[in-house]
């Protein structure tokens, strides 16, 4: 009988295995294809090139911060984020004049 137990709880074991691999190949593909519609790289590809960058920074003699200017990217690299004061989404709603709204908060 503990034999049967074994095999049962075996088979589970490899039935959630292949589910999590088939799960992966879905979001690897389901990625790879958003990348190549859309441009946008995957999460991951961004957190590895992220990663990558502080190793080479690191290998170069660490991070250096200037006089309060918090972190600095590794030498020969720009800044990650550009700080221009550019609207790059917006959502369009319509403002409605007479919108049902709550009664103001009493204090008290």
């Amino acid at each position: 009988m503990n034999w049967i137990a074994r095999i049962i709880m075996g088979l589970l074991g490899l039935g959630f295995l292949a589910a999590l691999l088939f799960g992966l190949l879905c979001y690897i593909v389901f990625a790879t294809v958003r990348w190549l519609l859309t441009g946008r790289k995957p999460q991951v590809v961004m957190v590895w090139q992220q990663f990558k960058a502080m190793r080479q920074g690191f290998q170069q003699g660490g991070f250096r911060t200037g006089t309060g200017q918090g972190f600095e990217p590794p030498r020969g690299q720009g800044a990650p984020f550009p700080h221009d004061d550019q609207v790059v989404d917006v959502e369009v709603r319509e403002v409605v004049e007479d919108a049902p709204r709550l009664p103001p908060r009493q204090q008290g």
